[in-house]
């Protein structure tokens, strides 16, 4: 009885196992492309009333692509802050390659500020390969170090040396026991 017992618990653990979570496709990140500045000059607004605003079906299915990536399947249940309609697109082509930026738009969930790490940047090629992402906060690899130069070589006598205290000239702050905590 145990054993029929275990067999339907691990058969029915098992059944659950083979659900994957679904695959994005394989991003090219081409740490060769550089992107623009998004906010150096004020941008073309579209949408606003009365101006007629022309899109070309490379530039949508751009930023169709971003923000799928970016924001993911969207549906009923999709908080505010994930919504695609919570989010301002900027998008700059040079050179055959289309630019993206998103970032959210707290005011259309009622909020003052954007979230921390909110927003990505998106370099998409003319064909619709997504060539490039890169999220805030995340580290831009394609920006080099700056040299320090030279620096101080540390004589090997000295690598995992500890030093003596002070000669006693002037007192370490945190050695002073007559001090109270807090200022106090």
């Amino acid at each position: 009885m145990a054993t029929k017992c275990f067999m339907i618990l691990t058969a029915a653990l098992l059944a659950g196992c083979p659900r994957n979570p679904p695959v994005r496709d394989a991003l090219v990140n081409d740490t060769s492309i550089e992107f623009p500045s998004f906010f150096e000059r004020p941008p073309v607004q579209a949408g606003s009333e009365g101006v007629p605003v022309e899109l070309s079906g490379t530039v949508l299915r751009a930023v169709e692509l971003a923000a799928d990536d970016f924001l993911g399947p969207q549906n009923v249940d999709t908080p505010c802050t994930d919504r695609r309609e919570s989010h301002r697109y900027r998008v700059i082509q040079r050179q055959g390659v289309l630019f993206i930026r998103i970032d959210e738009d707290p005011q259309a969930c009622g909020l003052a500020v954007p979230g921390l790490h909110s927003g990505a940047q998106y370099a998409v090629g003319s064909d619709g390969t997504l060539l490039r992402r890169l999220r805030d906060g995340e580290p831009d690899s394609s920006r080099k170090p700056l040299d320090a130069g030279p620096g101080t070589p540390v004589p090997s006598s000295e690598v995992g040396r500890s030093f003596e205290p002070p000669d006693g000239s002037v007192p370490l702050p945190f050695s002073l026991e007559s001090r109270k905590d807090a200022g106090l």
